[in-house]
């Protein structure tokens, strides 16, 4: 085995890689292109190994016939046993990467069923609902909810697939720690957070923003680990493994430990806010939280908050070749304060579920009274007003006036004197009588 290799040791397959000098450079290879899909190619050749009593040396010395009918049986029997044809597709993916570090190419393509995407009908949830998520949800989960529902990064951002890399204090330009005191503060909010190469599923750095209400959280998880005896480094992870995971890890051989203070991993990422979706009652994916972000800043960007390029750039979308040269050759300042400044109207009118002091409650209280004007008080509880934009306001407001205005009458005839009068009141010329008096309608007809 190649000297000074890491290996992932909490892999139930990493015997593989340790028996197969061939498989472990494959594995090296795969992974400097992402620690994430390395996990999964090993994973899925693991199984498929177990599942065929077979070693991947042996794969790649089966003739391309053989290898045809291997993979048609591995495909029927994943069928039959009614896995998704997206999932089968994952292991089918899996297994030619490791055929073509072996300069073997498949000459018959595998044929998969096409299926219904499994979340085709999943829907994005509420502000309200979020609430209640982070109502059930300790402070490390709340940070690990509020960094990829209001910062819309992904899982694999926060830790890697092995626990070895993911967002570190350093990646928090704005944030200061002071030791002494054990304090954490923010000089500037939203705060800006950098997603490193290496931590991007699309290998390009990028910035997103996180809202005051995220830091408050970030700020209370920091200080709580400095009271329990943490040392914070630049190179701290943000968010790291529990307590009780740290006892389990020293029970590990002393080379295979994993202190309280390193990178949690994706895989416990997910599984964790899982865990807090379900006790509060609902059965979303941990994924529809980024899905959350985007959805809402795509309303920001219909009511003119935010610009396209932006929502793209703090999902760490790739975007075409202006996005590309425009924001991923790196951020001037002004153009982060202008993003940091949208981003704050965006999150508190679109995002955050605490809106005290915020721009959003400043709005929705204006718009509650001017709409108070015309409506009852119990239809303007019923219209969800932080949902919607200033154009659907007005909007209300005109269509209340103009139905106060011109009640259930059909048409109205009135002298060429009264015209103008009539129109300005939201009716509409027809045409004029023989005496020159001029028929109106309602121009809501």
């Amino acid at each position: 085995m190649s000297k000074g290799a890491r290996l992932p040791e909490g892999s139930p397959y990493v015997g593989l890689l340790k028996e197969d000098e061939a498989f472990l450079r494959w594995y090296l290879n795969v992974r400097r292109g992402s620690e994430n899909t390395a996990a999964g190619y090993l994973r899925k050749m693991g199984n498929i190994c177990a599942e065929h009593g077979i070693n991947p040396k042996d794969l790649a010395k089966l003739s391309p016939v053989e290898l045809n009918t291997f993979i048609g049986g591995l495909i029927s029997a994943r069928e039959e046993a009614g896995q998704r044809g997206s999932a089968i597709k994952s292991y089918v993916k899996a297994l030619k990467s490791w055929l073509r570090f072996n300069a073997i190419k498949l000459e018959l393509e595998p044929k998969l069923r096409e299926d219904t995407p499994k979340y085709v009908d999943e829907k994005v949830f509420t502000r309200q609902q979020l609430a209640s998520v982070l109502d059930h949800a300790g402070i490390r989960e709340k940070v690990s909810i509020s960094l990829i529902g209001f910062g819309g990064v992904r899982p694999a951002t926060i830790g890697d697939a092995t626990g070895t890399d993911g967002l570190k204090v350093h990646d928090f330009p704005e944030l200061r720690i002071d030791a002494e005191k054990r304090k954490v503060e923010f000089e500037k909010v939203p705060t800006a957070v950098v997603v490193r190469r290496a931590v991007s599923k699309s290998r390009s750095a990028y910035t997103t923003f996180l809202p005051a209400q995220a830091c408050e959280y970030v700020k209370q998880y920091l200080e709580d680990r400095m009271e329990r005896g943490e040392r914070l480094t630049p190179d701290s992870a943000v968010v790291t493994v529990t307590a009780s995971n740290a006892a389990k890890e020293a029970s590990r051989p002393l080379n295979h430990q994993k202190p309280y203070g390193e990178h949690i991993t994706s895989t416990n990422v997910r599984d964790s806010i899982r865990k807090v979706i379900r006790e509060a009652g609902f059965d979303w994916r941990p994924y529809l939280l980024r899905r959350y972000a985007d959805t809402r800043m795509m309303h920001a960007e219909a009511d003119g908050l935010i610009i396209r390029d932006w929502r793209q750039f703090w999902m760490g979308h790739s975007g075409d070749i202006e996005f590309v040269y425009t924001l991923q050759k790196g951020l001037d300042d002004d153009t982060l304060e202008r993003m940091r400044d949208a981003y704050q109207k965006a999150t508190n009118r679109y995002l955050v579920t605490s809106a005290e002091g915020t721009e959003e409650d400043l709005v929705t209280k204006i718009r509650k009274q001017i709409l108070l004007t015309v409506y009852d008080q119990a239809d303007v509880e019923k219209m969800r007003i932080n949902d919607k934009s200033d154009e659907d306001v007005m909007a209300l407001i005109r269509e209340k006036l103009v139905a106060g205005i011109i009640g259930d009458a059909a048409q109205k005839v009135v002298k060429p004197d009264e015209v103008e009068q009539w129109l300005t009141k939201g009716w509409k010329w027809t045409g004029n009588l023989s005496d020159g008096r001029a028929v109106l309608e309602p121009a809501a007809r």
